[in-house]
C-alpha cells in the first residue's frame, strides 16, 4: 500500500510566466484501485463535429477553458498514500514544511486527500463533482454523445476532454453564465 512512488515530470514552456515547470505525479501504474475510474470523454470525432458546427453556425464563436485546478483539488472519499524519496527533496523544503516527522527509511510518506495527476480515480472523481456543480444550473451531458454537454435553454455546447472545455456559443452571456458557476 505504501510502495507508491512519486513521478517527476519536467517541462519547458516558454509561453508561461515561469517557463521551467516541475510537476509531481503519482505512480498510478502501481495503484490497484478497484472502484470505477472511467468517465465519458469527448473523442476526436466529437471535437471535430463541434468545431465544424462553430464554422457553419452564423455568429458562433469558440473558446477553450482549462479546469486544471479543479481537477487537482477534487476531494477524495478514500485517501491514497505514496512515498517520496528523500534525496529529491531540498533541505529548505524539508525545513519549511516540517517533513522530518514524516521521514522513514529514506522516504517521506504522504497521504493524498485530493485529486492528483497519476491517480487512476482522479478523472472520475472530478467528473462526478463537475456534474454535481453543473446540473443544477441547467447543464447536462448529451445522452447519445459522450463528452458533449448542452444547456436546457441556452444556445451553448461544450465538449470535455480530460480537464479542458471547448465551448461553442453564440451569445457571450451564455459563456458568462457558465463561467460564473
Amino acid at each position: 500500500l505504501l510502495g507508491r512512488i512519486l513521478r517527476i515530470v519536467a517541462a519547458y514552456r516558454p509561453e508561461k510566466d515561469n517557463p521551467r515547470r516541475i510537476r509531481f505525479t503519482v505512480g498510478g501504474n502501481l495503484i490497484e484501485y478497484l472502484g470505477k475510474k472511467s468517465t465519458k470523454a469527448a473523442n476526436i470525432t466529437t471535437v471535430k463535429i463541434l468545431l465544424n458546427s462553430v464554422l457553419s453556425t452564423d455568429g458562433a464563436r469558440f473558446i477553450t477553458i482549462n479546469l486544471k485546478d479543479f481537477y487537482l483539488n477534487t476531494p477524495m472519499e478514500q485517501y491514497e498514500y505514496m512515498r517520496i524519496p528523500l534525496n529529491i527533496i531540498l533541505d529548505t523544503i524539508i525545513e519549511e514544511y516540517n517533513l522530518c516527522p514524516l521521514i522513514h527509511k529514506g522516504h517521506v510518506y504522504v497521504e493524498i486527500q485530493k485529486g492528483m495527476y497519476g491517480l487512476p480515480q482522479a478523472r472520475k472523481i472530478a467528473n462526478d463533482q463537475l456534474i454535481k456543480i453543473l446540473e443544477p444550473h441547467g447543464y447536462k451531458e448529451c445522452p447519445i454523445t459522450p463528452g458533449l454537454w448542452c444547456h436546457d435553454t441556452r444556445s451553448i455546447q461544450f465538449c470535455l476532454v480530460v480537464d479542458d472545455f471547448g465551448i461553442k456559443y453564440t451569445n457571450p452571456n451564455d459563456v458568462t453564465h457558465l463561467l460564473d458557476i
